[in-house]
């Protein structure tokens, strides 16, 4: 009876981790809704209020499952722990980015495409909303009734498979797909799941995993992209 209880949650987390993936296909902006926004800024805050539609579910659940959760909901949400950790990989963070801009514009680069500040908002809420779901609800909860190590992989196999659709969708829309960058960015995406999921562990909070991706996306893309 426990063995069948404890296959039918194991279940359970993985079917919300796939909508999730399922959701984030249907309503990524691959498919052009925000051109539909004809005023200022449209992609923007189509940006902002799906993200926020889309992690609405997680935190529904965080707050649902509290108690059997591996980090409850009071500590996951706690203030962030200023560990060797995240110092460390906020510093490689920023080493990457740097080598990147010098190696693909050959000095120093800022992203034309970043115009105002919603821009830098808009990349901070990816970070709290893929840190919320894949981190905080999903590696949490498989926390709970998995190994360390599983927790890790499936959480972070799901982190990879939201990444996916966007291609499928540029390919259905445009008739070509970028193989190279697809796989480039699978693998990285799967590097940084595994780092998250152990800023995640040594701190017992949220925040610390947001910090590192959101750092590192606003690097990337200011500097790199």
């Amino acid at each position: 009876m426990y063995i069948y209880k404890e296959k039918r949650t194991l279940a359970f987390i993985l079917l919300t981790l796939f909508g999730f993936v399922l959701l984030w296909a249907v309503i990524n902006d691959a498919w052009g809704y925000s051109s539909n926004l004809e005023f200022g800024y449209g992609k923007q805050v189509y940006a902002l209020l799906s993200r926020l539609f889309w992690v609405f579910p997680a935190i529904c659940l965080i707050k649902r499952y509290s108690d059997s959760l591996s980090i409850s909901k009071k500590e996951l949400f706690s203030k962030p722990v200023w560990n060797r950790p995240l110092v460390v990989t906020l510093a490689i963070s920023a080493v990457l980015a740097f080598a990147g801009m010098l190696i693909i514009h050959a000095g120093l680069w800022l992203n034309p495409a970043i115009r105002n500040p919603l821009d830098i908002i808009v990349i901070c809420c990816v970070g709290f909303v893929e840190e919320t779901v894949f981190r905080g609800w999903g590696y949490n909860a498989l926390r709970g009734i998995v190994s360390e190590k599983k927790a890790t992989i499936l959480s972070t196999l799901f982190f990879v498979l939201l990444h996916s659709p966007a291609y499928f969708v540029r390919c259905f829309r445009l008739g070509a797909i970028d193989y190279d960058t697809w796989i480039m960015q699978s693998i990285t995406v799967a590097v940084w799941g595994i780092v998250f999921c152990r800023l995640l562990k040594k701190s017992k909070t949220i925040w610390n995993p947001i910090i590192a991706h959101v750092v590192y996306d606003v690097l990337v893309t200011v500097f790199v992209e």
